[in-house]
Parts: structure tokens; sequence; C-alpha cells
């Protein structure tokens, strides 16, 4: 697997969490465990990515950063990249990880519209 396949799966678990969130909206459910799931589910497919990029780049992982990635990736993922990538590409690095960040709000908010426009074709 690539690590652009692994993006891609970060899209959809986005895309099928904002379609069941908006869900359990609509049916005023606090709590289930799709939300577990699917935050296990981001948490893996992110540590795939981290390992797979790391291997590609021949980086040293170290047990730290593995477990950041997996628990905190909000902060463990850029500092991945800075560290990671030579001089002149770090900056350009962000900025695609900022600009992934906003496709997966654009992917959860398109998720909820879909719901609320096929929920009243199904009731």
């Amino acid at each position: 697997m690539k690590t652009a396949h692994i993006l891609v799966l970060l899209v959809a678990v986005t895309l099928v969490a904002g379609v069941v969130d908006a869900h359990d909206m609509a049916l005023h459910v606090q709590s289930n465990g799709w939300a577990v799931l699917s935050t296990l589910m981001f948490s893996f497919l992110s540590f795939c990515w981290y390992r797979l990029d790391s291997e590609a780049r021949q980086y040293r992982r170290t047990r730290w950063l593995s477990i950041g990635v997996v628990m905190l990736a909000i902060v463990a993922v850029p500092y991945y990249l800075v560290r990671s990538r030579p001089a002149g590409q770090k900056g350009r690095a962000l900025l695609r990880l900022a600009g992934f960040c906003v496709l997966l709000a654009v992917a959860g908010t398109a998720g909820g519209l879909v719901y609320d426009w096929l929920a009243p074709a199904a009731a």
C-alpha cells in the first residue's frame, strides 16, 4: 500500500464519519461505538501513513514520535514533517498538511450534507 492510498482512506473515513454524525444528531444520539471506532481507524491510518512515509524517507522513527502520531497527531505530524524534510521543503510540507486538513473538514461536512440530502428520501 502507498501513502496516497492511506490518505484516500483517511478522507473516506472522515466522509463516513460526517454521515454517521449527521445521523446521530438527527436522532439525538449522545454517544455510540462509531465515535470510538472512527477514532481508532483514524489513528491506525495516521500511523500507517507515518510508517510508510518515514520508511520512504529513511527517517528513523522514535518510540515517542510513534506514540505521538497515534495519540496526538495534530502536534506530532507537523513535528515529524519539519524533522523529516530537507531544508527548503519544510514549509511546503506544512502547507500540504494544512490543505489536507481543509480537505478532511470538507469531507466531513460533505458527509453531513449527503445525509441531510438523502435522509428525507429514506423516511
